[in-house]
């Protein structure tokens, strides 16, 4: 009896503690948010120098700030190795009055996280990047991600703006084009709930394809990683 108490214990604990530290150790700076398959960066202005994201492990607790100039701040339900369980957010309102300023605090407060909505999941994802970057991917429950780093610099200089997905939404083939990468590449398909489907190594010259047709209906993340170790994620839809 009491080494199934020990047992059923150390279940409990591994489930309250299943998540990456790493979430928690590093502050991350946003790079870029996509809502509905349109990315968006923050922008570059005397008001903004940069987009942060904080989680704050309390031992009995979590919280999470982001910030532009006003911030939101959540009380965290739990977190896993794959979700994030929102309670709630509030929000303290800044004092920009840039109109491309306001416009992003918009898009990033309401539109990705809808922080007047209670009770949400996000799910994540930390990846390496080059060095000792490290990137992470948030997704809400509409399929939106917003992409963060651990530093300010930015982690789309080489691919960022250089790839193009199509069809999109797809049935069975993917083509990825680009105007000037070339090399070989590593792509890695993730479902919504940020589980890894497929990792694929392919050669890039001017075009080349992706088989999606094992694929449920559904949306999916096409993350997509240079010899440098630059990447960019590209949401898709597979009918």
């Amino acid at each position: 009896m009491k080494t199934l108490l020990y047992i059923f214990i150390f279940y409990l604990t591994t489930i309250s503690y299943g998540q990456d530290p790493q979430l928690f150790d590093n502050d991350w700076y946003l790079q870029k948010v996509n809502i509905d398959g349109v990315d968006h960066f923050p922008p570059q202005n005397s008001e903004i120098e940069s987009v942060n994201l904080e989680f704050r492990d309390f031992s009995t607790s979590y919280s999470m700030l982001t910030y532009i100039c006003s911030s939101i701040s959540a009380d965290i339900n739990d977190i896993d190795n794959q979700f994030i369980y929102v309670l709630g957010f509030f929000i303290i309102d800044g004092n920009c009055t840039l109109p491309e300023t306001i416009a992003f605090e918009d898009l990033y407060f309401n539109g990705f996280f809808d922080w007047q909505e209670p009770n949400q999941t996000f799910s994540y994802l930390i990846e390496p990047g080059v060095g000792n970057i490290k990137i992470l991917t948030l997704t809400n429950l509409q399929g939106d991600i917003a992409i963060y780093g651990n530093t300010e610099l930015s982690i789309f200089d080489n691919l960022s703006s250089q790839l193009t997905l199509y069809p999109n939404p797809v049935k069975s083939q993917l083509f990825l084009t680009s105007k000037s990468t070339t090399g070989n590449l590593k792509v890695k398909i993730f479902n919504l709930e940020g589980k890894l489907l497929s990792t694929q190594d392919v050669v890039l010259e001017n075009q080349t394809s992706i088989d999606v047709s094992s694929l449920i209906s559904g949306i999916y993340f096409l993350n997509v990683e240079d010899e440098s170790g630059y990447m960019e994620v590209k949401k898709f839809l597979k009918e």
